[in-house]
């Protein structure tokens, strides 16, 4: 079966949409620390600086998280496909942190990276 889209095609169309992100997203990423009483002191730092993204408010729908189904309300934030992001790292959107619960990373041809996040 032939490719619907060419590899050039699907380049031209992530740069379109990369375009047309109108915010700014920084990745922050966890590093433990020993408290000296045995035990950790989580600090997030910045993994990735100045990321476009677009940020959507959800709100009411039901997530497979964790194998159970729970609701979910919270943001939904856009980013270029190949941007560095898991359920390991938050997302700092203006002054607020978003704990990200889950990422599209079992679409083929994906256009868009979309992390699905709750604010801490």
């Amino acid at each position: 079966m032939p490719e619907i889209l060419s590899n050039s095609e699907l380049a031209q169309m992530r740069a379109a949409i990369g375009e047309h992100f109108p915010d700014t997203c920084h990745i922050l990423s966890r590093t433990n620390t020993a408290d000296g009483y045995g035990g950790v002191t989580a600090t997030w730092g910045t993994l990735t600086d100045s990321v476009s993204c677009r940020a959507d408010y959800i709100n009411g729908r039901e997530m497979n998280i964790g194998g159970q189904i729970r609701p979910f309300y919270g943001y939904i934030f856009s980013m270029p496909y190949n941007t560095t992001v898991t359920t390991e790292y938050r997302i700092k959107h203006g002054a607020l942190s978003y704990s990200v619960v889950h990422v599209n990373d079992d679409q083929s041809r994906r256009l868009v990276k979309r992390a699905f996040a709750e604010r801490v």
